[in-house]
């Protein structure tokens, strides 16, 4: 049975994507354009991505190396779930996934992912604030706030205590060693790296599309995308997610007609190789079970 929240999510979703089919006419919106041989690129991106997640989550949870498999495949069905499910669901399976996939207690789980998304909220903020500053606008103020994120990154332990005291909810995470100094740079260099990664993916997935990206304005897009992802209560985004993309493409100098038509194109593709490099993890995980 469907719950209130799935319908509200469909149904937000469904009147954001006839808003935006309207404003960019749907005539306008020429397929032809799609270059599917950059999917490729797009799909690796992502991939790299998941095992990147995968060893920053096997490092915060202090695991060993040899259990790295396994949290690559928790990162992938996780984004799976993160993806497709209304948006916030993901996280909150993340602990029920951690103890089935990777036996985490719930209180590690719920830290551990946590703790996660306050590094992904720097390194992504950072490159978002990077490409503004690449692309010119505002460069001093963007650029400062750029190494004031990577610094907030780098420094995670002083940048959550502080979080700790304006959110109470995080006062009472449990002490481990997510947040020791020991791990900053391992930890640091794991996340920047799957978000540059991430990047790339989203210039690969755009260049798919027939509009070209630069690395910095992909960092500008990643970083409207993941506002945007954070902000909406849709199935899997959408609407929201191309909305914010339109918006940065606004933001970077298109008129709004072809800006909101190429967010329509690139949304799905970009979202298509999302779900594809999920699945061909879960894949290659079942497979290489099966041949032991």
């Amino acid at each position: 049975m469907i719950s209130r929240r799935s319908l509200i999510a469909i149904a937000i979703s469904l009147a954001l994507l006839i808003l935006m089919l309207w404003v960019a006419d749907i005539g306008s919106i020429d397929l032809a354009v799609v270059r599917p041989f950059l999917l490729l690129p797009a799909l690796t991106a992502y991939l790299v991505v998941l095992v990147l997640r995968g060893a920053l989550y096997c490092q915060l949870a202090g695991s060993g190396e040899s259990g790295l498999r396994r949290w690559v495949k928790l990162a992938g069905r996780h984004q799976f779930v993160f993806i497709l499910a209304p948006s916030g669901v993901g996280d909150l399976v993340f602990p029920l996934l951690a103890g089935r996939m990777v036996g985490l207690a719930v209180a590690p789980a719920v830290t551990l992912i946590a703790v996660a998304r306050l590094r992904d909220v720097c390194a992504v903020l950072g490159l978002g604030c990077a490409g503004l500053a690449a692309t010119g606008h505002m460069p001093l103020l963007c650029g400062a706030a750029a190494i004031a994120c990577f610094a907030a990154l780098y420094f995670i332990d002083i940048t959550l205590s502080l979080a700790g005291r304006l959110i109470h909810r995080l006062r009472n995470l449990p002490e481990t060693d997510i947040a020791t100094p020991a791990n900053r740079a391992p930890a640091a260099a794991l996340t920047l790296a799957l978000w540059l990664a991430a990047s790339l993916g989203v210039a690969a997935g755009f260049a798919a599309a027939g509009r070209p990206l630069s690395l910095f304005e992909a960092w500008v897009m990643l970083a409207g995308l993941n506002v945007a992802g954070a902000l909406a209560l849709s199935l899997a985004g959408l609407g929201v997610a191309e909305a914010g993309a339109a918006g940065v493409l606004v933001f970077l100098g298109l008129p709004l007609t072809e800006a909101v038509a190429n967010a329509l194109v690139a949304r799905p593709i970009l979202l298509l190789c999302n779900v594809a490099a999920s699945g061909l993890v879960e894949g290659f995980s079942r497979i290489t079970r099966m041949a032991r």
